[in-house]
């Protein structure tokens, strides 16, 4: 079956790269309070940020109340260091960098600061299905309608399957400005197949002697596969708040695809909100489940062109140009992921949104700097 119509089906894929992009951010706590019931291993990580002494440390024999390393004053009778003056207080170290902004303050504070900039690569499958209004239409017999042909509501023309299944791969890059506020990028390619069944009544659209009572043309079916090969942009921010045992997160972006030929761009909006628990599972390192919600708001005019094979008894085919509207059948979607921050600057996600109409699984993997 030729096909030149608009994979507008592959915005499932739109939405996904959003969500990889958001979460290249949270492989890295934005701020982890210190608590005094704080895990041992973070307990030993911030002793030896703010240059706390540990309890191996060595200390003068017999002069219990020396600074750690210190021995009595060579050739004075000292018997205790009991007049020595005190360590002053241990604070936070100061991180003489310019991002993120006012982060000397939330380290006064006690808070952890993740690394500023972070460099990922993502990869996503999806499936999803779509429903469409609006739909106007040109039909001939033979060659498709010429690109200035005239438009318009046809009944005897419907979709009856949008569904589209893509593969996307692509690098995402993100900043915290703040210790809370993240924004980031992402850039994608996506392929795939995207699937539409498409009706037409020729009786009610081709003329004698082609269609005609006493030898009716019947409902024609269109199952169309198009090839999706599509660049993606993304941009969008975040908004994080947590301590070093749980986390809220919400999000918004905004995607485009970039298609060529007849095909026509599409632009969503993603919006979401996760959260979870934070659990120490080493020296700075944790594993963050979660699960959230995810709105996928797309509702885009598209275009595009298809044609049959042969149909009629001299061999023409027929051919389709049509502009229409497309929503996603079902916006929402149940989420459950899980972080894995192996290091300060290394981090793993995986994630699962399943919702009555679509599936989508995606993976990342982040390097902060």
């Amino acid at each position: 079956m030729a096909a030149q119509g608009r994979t507008w089906h592959h915005a499932a894929m739109y939405r996904t790269i959003l969500l990889a992009s958001v979460f290249c951010a949270m492989f890295a706590s934005p701020a982890e309070a210190r608590t005094e019931d704080q895990p041992a291993g973070d307990a030993d990580s911030e002793q030896a940020l703010s240059g706390e002494a540990s309890a191996d440390a060595p200390r003068s024999e017999g002069f219990p109340n020396c600074p750690p390393g210190a021995d009595p004053q060579v050739g004075q009778p000292v018997t205790s260091c009991a007049d020595s003056p005190p360590p002053s207080p241990s604070v936070p170290e100061r991180r003489h960098r310019l991002f993120p902004l006012a982060a000397g303050k939330a380290i006064e504070r006690g808070y952890r600061i993740p690394e500023p900039w972070g460099l990922g690569v993502m990869t996503v499958h999806s499936s999803t299905q779509f429903v469409s209004h609006d739909l106007s239409a040109a039909v001939s017999k033979g060659s498709p309608p010429a690109a200035d042909a005239s438009l318009i509501p046809l009944p005897s023309v419907t979709t009856r399957k949008i569904e589209g299944k893509n593969t996307l791969v692509g690098f995402k890059g993100d900043l915290w400005i703040l210790p809370g506020v993240n924004v980031f990028a992402s850039l994608g390619k996506v392929k795939g197949t995207n699937q539409i069944d498409i009706a037409i009544d020729l009786d009610a659209l081709i003329p004698r002697p082609f269609c005609r009572p006493a030898k009716p043309c019947g409902v024609v079916q269109l199952p169309v596969d198009t090839k999706v090969d599509n660049t993606t942009i993304t941009v969008g921010t975040l908004l994080v708040y947590g301590t070093n045992k749980w986390f809220v997160l919400a999000s918004i972006a905004k995607t485009v695809s970039i298609s060529s030929k007849e095909r026509s761009d599409v632009r969503s909006t993603n919006l979401g909100l996760r959260g979870g628990p934070r659990f120490a599972v080493g020296r700075d390192s944790y594993f963050a489940p979660y699960i959230g919600v995810n709105y996928f708001d797309l509702e885009n005019r598209v275009r595009g062109v298809v044609t049959s094979g042969p149909l009629f008894e001299d061999g023409d085919p027929v051919s389709l140009r049509y502009e229409v509207t497309l929503k996603a059948r079902k916006p929402w979607a149940g989420v459950f992921g899980a972080n894995l921050e192996l290091t300060p600057h290394i981090g793993l996600q995986t994630e699962l949104q399943a919702g009555a109409t679509s599936t989508r699984v995606l993976a990342t993997a982040t390097l902060r700097l």
